[in-house]
């Protein structure tokens, strides 16, 4: 290992220590008539704080506009978890799902719904392009040095729901076993987190997937998070709502 290399590493193991400390430190507790309540929006600063200097990935850190960390309400009742800021999107505005079609559907697909407390972020936080400057998918590594990004967002904002949009964030976190199902969709529950299946907005933006099927699909997940407080709910129970198929097999979005 090169003497640069070696430095490198010790950079990134002293901000992943940052990140730590600042979401330790942004743990603001006050006692509101005996009960004890933790400011959720100050750890979600903090962290957005300690990601903005993050260089974990080299092609990334040269391609990128800035870092988008998740944006949202904490505590959240649904969060949103697509793939990577887009380079019309979330890579010019600072915020995921922002300035393009993408986004513009995914935020009136949620008004529509009448979602309210909704976290949005991605797998991961920088806008990955090719050697054409057009949007690519993130590499498994890219995915992997984001992870700890997006758990740390998930802990904190702490969802009743999280909605994967995509079938790369619903491999990322229900894992590769689980078969990516949005049209049959059934909540999984992994390592305490109730993971749900959706597109992705860029699937119904270029033709894949109707888009008045879609918002039925996001009036199905506004309906999922009432269910969810009902006695009896078991993970796992498919809903009973079919939808029509998509024009052509899905892909990684």
């Amino acid at each position: 290992m090169s003497f640069q290399e070696d430095r490198d590493d010790q950079i990134n193991e002293r901000r992943a220590r940052l990140i730590e400390a600042a979401a330790r430190d942004a743990l603001v507790s006050m006692s509101v008539k005996g009960i004890e309540t933790v400011t959720a929006a100050g750890r979600l600063r903090a962290l957005r704080t300690a990601m903005l200097g993050c260089r974990r990935c080299e092609a990334l850190v040269k391609c990128r506009s800035q870092v988008v960390p998740g944006h949202g309400a904490a505590p959240a009742k649904v969060a949103l978890v697509g793939l990577a800021p887009g380079r019309l999107g979330g890579d010019r505005t600072g915020i995921p799902f922002s300035g393009d079609r993408s986004g513009i559907l995914l935020r009136l697909m949620i008004a529509r719904a009448g979602l309210r407390r909704v976290f949005i972020t991605n797998v991961v936080r920088c806008n990955p392009r090719d050697a054409r400057g057009r949007n690519r998918d993130p590499s498994a590594r890219e995915i992997a040095n984001c992870r700890d990004h997006l758990a740390a967002e998930l802990a904190v904002a702490r969802p009743d729901v999280v909605a994967c949009l995509g079938a790369v964030a619903w491999r990322e976190l229900a894992g590769r076993a689980a078969p990516f199902l949005p049209l049959h969709p059934t909540v999984l529950n992994r390592d305490g987190i109730l993971l749900y299946p959706m597109y992705h907005p860029a699937y119904i933006v270029r033709g894949a997937y109707p888009e008045p099927a879609y918002a039925r699909d996001f009036m199905r997940l506004k309906r999922l998070t009432h269910r969810l407080a009902e006695p009896g709910w078991r993970t796992g129970a498919p809903l009973a709502e079919q939808y029509p198929a998509p024009v052509q097999p899905h892909t990684d979005l």
